[in-house]
């Protein structure tokens, strides 16, 4: 099993997956494309929500064009109409879940522009 740098970096190399995607994966405990293949794109994603990440269908498009190499906005319609059914039967299912918010970046105390002051 690769180390969590490889496996961010693997993953974050496939289609429609970036660096972020990838910590969601491994916060899921999916470290592998074989994982990916393994559970499926609506068990990914329950799995990412459960994590506390807030996926959306669109997160099961990107997963299925990573498994089939195909851009998520190329998968067929009647494909996308199956996650989407699948989708909302899993969050129906799953019931609420707790999302973890983003740690908001420090703000910089804005300082007054240097130069000349009118008097």
């Amino acid at each position: 099993m690769p180390d969590a740098d490889t496996s961010l970096r693997m993953l974050a190399a496939l289609k429609n997956l970036g660096e972020k995607t990838a910590q969601w994966l491994l916060d899921a405990g999916i470290k592998t494309k074989a994982e990916l293949a393994k559970y499926g794109a609506i068990e990914v994603c329950r799995r990412m929500l459960q994590a506390g990440h807030p996926v959306s269908v669109v997160a099961a498009y990107a997963i299925e064009g990573a498994l089939t190499d195909t851009h998520w906005n190329e998968i067929p319609a009647s494909k996308k109409l199956e996650l989407q059914r699948l989708f909302a039967i899993m969050k129906r299912e799953l019931g609420p879940v707790q999302i973890k918010r983003a740690p908001r970046k420090k703000s910089t105390p804005k300082t007054p522009p240097s130069g000349p002051t009118k008097k």
